[in-house]
């Protein structure tokens, strides 16, 4: 029987896409750890969601309408105030989880008590072979799992190891906030759901800011996908990346400043954010909708910030000549591992 507060909320946000929250929706009741709730805030004035949220007629799953758009970080939060867990996950509407995710998140918390954070590993799942294409990956189930260590290995950070790992990939390739858990508390505590004027870089923000407080344990296991299709969010909202650029780091110093070394963990966080933004941006000129003037003025924009500078010249070979951006990137790495 489920307790009155459960160990878990899925806390959704989504707007017209009905198709994607119907299979997340179902990869969540599929779990075999059963203690949770699934918020779904929807953004849709018409209430497009709540045929399919209450079409499984499980008391578990709850539906809210939001009555008019909040945007992406606002709903998020909307979900969490209306939340009851004792961990909260936070899930975009197309990005199903596997199975076994809670039962394997679970058991990390009870092996490895007094942390803020339990993280899994994930999967892109390519649904197109043009989308497949430009990310240089194939159609179907592609892995984010690290190639340093074995499956399910397990390693708990604690709160500045975990964001320089972050930031450097020493941990993942890629992340997914939808494959960990984060106390609510301490969620509630960092404000909720980083909110700097865009969803851009969100997920590294969220992550970051919920590992500096008590750290993270890890496994190296795949425990979500993240969707990777036509209406992802960010191929067309070039304007919103200037903001990036500029409020990710000031936003991570405002949450982040008391860490001990926080001055050479900003450098880190710079430099992460300028070889995102180079490789966005590379990825946005190849993009079959991005042919309006707008990437031109975020582009200039960018690169007027102070900390962005140095980027220019990588920005110039990645977009002009990959070959030769890619082949001194695998130089460096090879000097940097001997």
């Amino acid at each position: 029987m489920q307790s009155k507060s459960p160990f878990v909320s899925f806390c959704f946000t989504t707007f017209k896409r009905q198709n994607y929250l119907q299979a997340t929706l179902e990869s969540i009741l599929k779990q075999s750890f059963i203690d949770y709730e699934v918020i779904v805030s929807d953004n849709d004035p018409e209430e497009s969601g709540r045929k399919i949220v209450e079409g499984f007629l499980d008391p578990r799953f709850k539906y809210f309408p939001n009555i008019e758009n909040l945007g992406m970080k606002k709903s998020f939060n909307k979900s969490l105030e209306r939340s009851s867990g004792e961990y909260i996950v936070m899930i975009a509407d197309d990005d199903p989880v596997y199975p076994d995710m809670l039962e394997t998140l679970f058991n990390l918390k009870n092996e490895f008590p007094g942390y803020g954070m339990y993280l899994g590993g994930c999967d892109w799942l390519c649904t197109h072979h043009e989308i497949a294409k430009l990310y240089g990956m194939k159609v179907g189930t592609n892995t984010c799992l690290s190639s340093e260590h074995n499956l399910n290995y397990k390693e708990a950070f604690e709160p500045e190891d975990f964001v320089k790992k972050l930031f450097n990939f020493n941990i993942f390739p890629h992340y997914l906030w939808s494959t960990g858990i984060v106390k609510r508390n301490i969620l509630i505590e960092k404000g909720g759901v980083p909110d700097y004027g865009t969803p851009f870089l969100g997920d590294y923000a969220y992550m970051s800011i919920m590992g500096s407080h008590s750290g993270c344990v890890i496994i190296n296991k795949s425990l979500g996908c993240q969707t990777l299709h036509d209406e992802n969010f960010g191929r067309n909202q070039n304007e919103q990346l200037i903001i990036a650029a500029k409020k990710f780091p000031e936003y991570l110093e405002l949450k982040m400043v008391n860490l001990k070394n926080w001055s050479s963990i900003k450098v880190q966080i710079e430099n992460f954010v300028g070889v995102w933004l180079v490789s966005h941006l590379a990825f946005l000129n190849n993009y079959s909708d991005n042919k309006n003037n707008s990437l031109k003025i975020a582009e200039n924009e960018i690169f007027k910030i102070g900390y962005m500078r140095k980027f220019k010249l990588k920005y110039f070979l990645k977009k002009r000549l990959p070959f030769i951006h890619d082949k001194i990137v695998y130089l460096k790495k090879r000097v940097s591992n001997n």
